[in-house]
């Protein structure tokens, strides 16, 4: 179970522990976390290019989210907005493992297809299949997201959803998929 983590150093040794022990990481203190990127040699950023996500250490909880390339400073705010707030963070849990989800049948399945990318932007079609009800036509939408940071307009939750498991896809691979079915 995570444990609060108070100090610079305990944040550092979570890290390393969780990340690995041969990385060095940049942390910036905010009021509700620690704010962290790994440091790249010349090399490792020439070969990484842009995008260099960051982590938050929840101080209370210990929990660490995976958060978009901004600059660390506007992801401590942000942060902190939403600690204060009540609500979850907008990264994605990498310690303590979520859980898998207990095998209830899937409802619903979302298939993206790839409809235009440049250099900041992509674009997808957006298909919601009830599998509870074939007949029922879904909903179709144009989703486009905006890459570094990664925001995505319509920001309903078939569209987040979407927009999270193609960055995923994007992190791991190095591209953004051209198509892809996701079940809930």
């Amino acid at each position: 179970m995570p444990e609060p983590i108070r100090t610079r150093e305990q944040a550092s040794h979570l890290l390393a522990r969780i990340l690995g022990s041969n990385q060095e990481y940049s942390i910036l203190e905010s009021e509700h976390g620690w704010v962290c990127r790994q440091i790249l040699s010349p090399q490792e950023q020439n070969e990484r290019g842009m995008g260099q996500g960051a982590y938050v250490i929840n101080k209370a909880t210990g929990v660490i989210t995976e958060h978009s390339s901004a600059a660390l400073p506007v992801i401590a705010a942000e942060f902190d907005r939403t600690t204060a707030a009540g609500r979850p963070p907008q990264g994605y849990q990498i310690h303590p493992p979520i859980p898998p989800e207990p095998a209830y049948p899937r409802t619903h399945r979302i298939r993206l297809t790839r409809t235009f990318e440049d250099q900041h932007r992509i674009g997808y079609q957006v298909d919601l299949t009830f599998l509870e009800h074939p007949n029922d036509p879904g909903i179709s939408q144009q989703v486009e997201i905006t890459k570094n940071p990664v925001t995505v307009t319509p920001s309903d939750r078939v569209s987040t959803t979407a927009t999270a498991w193609a960055h995923q896809q994007s992190r791991a691979t190095g591209t953004w998929p051209q198509t892809g079915v996701i079940e809930i």
